[in-house]
């Protein structure tokens, strides 16, 4: 019957419709390009690193909720006692210490300054190390090196060192300049290897360390992950044995070089694999408890979704408005539906049919508007968002964003299942509660007068 009611005035109907279909579409288009927000920020993090890794340093400064400093910033020490204290919190999968070293690495003629980091090899892959070519280190690894996606790009021949303007610059080559895993690496803390420099740069000579040269082979490069590209992985444990040798060498000459490898304490810093993303920001706190710094991309994470929040919500009231001057169609075609059968309603309730039943009529009727409404805007917005990604691509293209040639990264509108079943329910629910009123009218009809009234 009520099917059959809604047809009986189609252009009212098919209006009312529209009303309808309009407002799932602006609703649903809105919430996508909040959803592909979303995607966008999570893919750009998870290029940086992983949201599970925890990174701790020595230096911890207490902070208050609003970013305010509430104390003053100590230091301590990160040893094998502080590894074991975080391994044995609740939901850590894995703890890994790192020690770093500003190396020369050379290659033939051809030379780079490399960041080097001492890393436990069993820990590599729990911490999203993936090699590109080659493979990643082992324990039996002593001088095996792994090196990130850029590192052969950095090495230039010294050679090609030009002059300008009271100093020195280097052209490099966005190119590989050395094959990491076929050449016969060597490299040392001695600065000057491989390069004749002016007596100003070099220093008169009394005093410097005979610094050693160790060889070491490459024995994998990592994929592209914007964190590890620039810098090389070694056995942590070979990196301890040649930084105190080094330490020696210096201590010996009566030198020291100031950096980062000379009379360190306990690691430079250390990484926590949590097992699930939720327990990050509890064992961030809980490493901070303990005296050290804890940082995270979940940090710009929360920060992310907080202000995607708002920008959801911003874009959800802007298309709930057209759903809701929908609603009021709704009402509007329900009424005049009433006026229209009054005269039938007081004979269906003469006959015998509950006041409930009068009422399920009309709701089902606004139901059934809702429903139709919803499904044909879910239909439309999938054509619209389909435009758009197609345009805000081409617009990528144009501006020469490497995202663009990305196939990972997501449209600028996204619609999952769930978004186009909530558009669906939600426009059910506003065509019902629009309904409401006027089956409860038809409801409270009087028979006999309904009856008369025509």
């Amino acid at each position: 019957m009520s099917l059959k009611n809604l047809f009986r005035r189609k252009i009212r109907t098919l209006l009312t419709l529209l009303g309808v279909l309009i407002g799932t579409t602006s609703i649903t288009v809105m919430m996508s390009i909040g959803v592909g927000m979303d995607e966008s920020f999570q893919l750009q993090l998870s290029r940086m690193g992983s949201l599970n890794v925890i990174t701790v340093d020595p230096y911890y400064m207490p902070m208050e909720g609003n970013g305010m400093m509430m104390g003053a910033p100590s230091e301590n020490t990160i040893d094998d006692a502080a590894i074991a204290e975080m391994s044995a919190i609740a939901g850590v999968e894995a703890v890994s210490p790192e020690m770093r070293a500003f190396l020369k690495f050379a290659a033939g003629r051809k030379i780079a300054h490399i960041d080097l980091v001492g890393i436990d090899p069993e820990k590599m892959e729990l911490f999203d190390f993936k090699a590109k070519e080659g493979r990643l280190l082992t324990s039996e690894d002593k001088g095996g090196i792994v090196f990130g996606n850029r590192i052969s790009q950095q090495f230039f021949d010294p050679r090609a060192i030009m002059s300008g303007g009271g100093g020195y610059f280097i052209t490099m080559d966005s190119e590989p300049q050395v094959d990491l895993l076929k050449e016969k690496l060597i490299m040392t803390f001695d600065m000057s290897y491989g390069e004749r420099r002016p007596m100003s740069m070099s220093g008169s000579g009394e005093n410097q360390p005979k610094y050693k040269t160790y060889k070491v082979d490459g024995v994998g490069i990592l994929n592209e992950s914007g964190e590890k590209d620039y810098s090389a992985y070694i056995n942590i444990s070979y990196l301890k044995e040649i930084i105190k040798d080094n330490e020696r060498i210096e201590k010996s000459a009566g030198y020291s070089s100031g950096g980062r490898q000379s009379s360190r304490k306990g690691y430079d810093r250390a990484l926590v694999k949590v097992k699930n993303i939720n327990d990050v920001e509890v064992i961030q706190k809980k490493i901070n408890e303990m005296g050290y710094g804890a940082y995270s991309l979940a940090d710009i994470r929360k920060e992310m979704q907080k202000s995607l929040g708002i920008v959801q919500a911003v874009l959800g009231a802007i298309g709930a408005i057209s759903l809701l001057v929908a609603a009021l169609g709704i009402t509007n075609t329900m009424y005049m539906s009433i006026y229209e059968r009054t005269r039938e309603i007081g004979i269906i309730k003469v006959l015998g049919c509950y006041l409930k039943d009068v009422r399920k009529i009309f709701l089902t009727e606004a139901g059934m508007i809702g429903f139709l409404g919803g499904v044909t805007g879910i239909l439309l917005s999938y054509g619209i968002s389909f435009v758009i990604n197609i345009i805000s691509s081409g617009f990528m293209n144009s501006m020469g964003d490497p995202m663009a040639q990305d196939t990972k990264v997501p449209g600028l509108s996204i619609i999952p299942v769930w978004l186009a079943l909530f558009a669906v329910l939600f426009a059910v629910l506003v065509g019902l509660v629009a309904g409401y009123l006027p089956s409860r009218r038809a409801m409270r009809l009087s028979a006999l007068e309904a009856i008369r009234s025509e």
